[in-house]
């Protein structure tokens, strides 16, 4: 999945920080979990505690981290006739969700041209709409277990970004049809890692879940520019909630003023990455920021020394480049991101 901050690229190096000081750690704290990609690549060897602010993201821990394994559809099977849901729906005509009545086609009916918007094709906003309603009916009549929900919610969610007619997040959509949005809808049939541990899965604030939890390794990984990311997302916790919200303006926003991060804002993220240190009860801390974000590097150093034991501060960095601008896609510039890591008595 296409997300700001995405760490696919990175986890062979967050692992190698992770093994260097904490060789013998068996549980992995993922505070700011975003698409899951850091929980489920550690999952192969930690118990893992993930969490996020955002609904669609605890919807992928749920269906691939707290599930112990892929889910059976035992109750739906017995129901339906239907042993696989995900076969069910992808191999289903469209044509045959024409049946939906209109007023439940939350998403042709707001980000498809039907809608007025161009997030989605008309036919493939049908095809979310017919998914979610009748997994949404599935489990109000106790067909599916909350594994099954969570997993079938996340297969969904998964699926969306690869229809999306956007530049790369959903804060605008393009005026023209990309080529992917033409694509058909499907869901994304998940991998779920059985590793036989008490993994849990948290849709909370960060800092008020570490007074509640404790392990050997917390890695975080925060916003770093003054973006909130539920503006840019907000189609994807629309498709995890499909909760029919109040949409604003041209881009269709949902209301999002309870789920604004602190570590968005330079007025707050240092006081917000202080009390999540001082929350955290976790031997070893990782922090993974870029060099372009509103935290310093001499806050982060006296933030994280403040906290931890200050002889066992490190910074790795990481290069890469990114575009100054879209306009010129030749001039780029040097960034990095880092890994910063230092251990904390508990």
């Amino acid at each position: 999945m296409r997300f700001i901050g995405n760490k696919t690229q990175l986890l062979d190096n967050i692992k190698e920080v992770v093994d260097r000081h904490a060789p013998d750690a068996t549980s992995f704290c993922d505070i700011f979990s975003g698409t899951a990609s850091v929980s489920r690549f550690f999952k192969q060897w930690y118990e893992i505690y993930s969490n996020d602010l955002l609904y669609f993201s605890y919807c992928l821990q749920k269906g691939t981290i707290e599930n112990p394994c892929k889910p059976s559809f035992e109750l739906l099977s017995k129901a339906t006739g239907i042993k696989d849901p995900i076969h069910f729906f992808n191999e289903m005509p469209t044509e045959s969700m024409e049946s939906l009545p209109k007023e439940k086609r939350f998403f042709q009916n707001n980000y498809s041209p039907i809608g007025g918007r161009m997030y989605i094709t008309d036919s493939n906003a049908l095809r979310i709409d017919y998914s979610r309603n009748t997994i949404e009916d599935w489990y109000n009549c106790s067909l599916l277990t909350d594994d099954e929900y969570f997993y079938l919610v996340a297969c969904v969610v998964e699926g969306v970004p690869f229809v999306s007619n956007i530049a790369g997040t959903y804060g605008a959509f393009n005026k023209t049809w990309d080529v992917r949005s033409n694509k058909l809808f499907i869901l994304i049939d998940l991998p779920v890692i059985e590793n036989g541990k008490n993994n849990r899965s948290y849709n909370m604030d960060g800092a008020t879940l570490l007074k509640e939890i404790s392990g050997d390794v917390l890695y975080i990984d925060p916003p770093y520019n003054e973006r909130q990311y539920l503006p840019n997302y907000h189609v994807l916790e629309t498709a995890a909630k499909y909760d029919f919200p109040t949409l604003r303006g041209v881009t269709g926003q949902r209301p999002y003023e309870m789920q604004k991060s602190e570590f968005c804002s330079k007025k707050t993220v240092v006081q917000a990455f202080d009390a999540l240190l001082a929350n955290a009860r976790f031997k070893h801390i990782i922090l993974s920021y870029n060099t372009d974000g509103i935290m310093s590097l001499a806050e982060i150093e006296a933030t994280m020394k403040k906290h931890g034991v200050p002889t066992t501060y490190e910074v790795n960095y990481i290069p890469y480049r990114r575009f100054k601008s879209r306009s010129d896609a030749t001039i780029t510039e040097e960034l990095n991101e880092m890994l910063i890591y230092i251990q904390k008595e508990v």
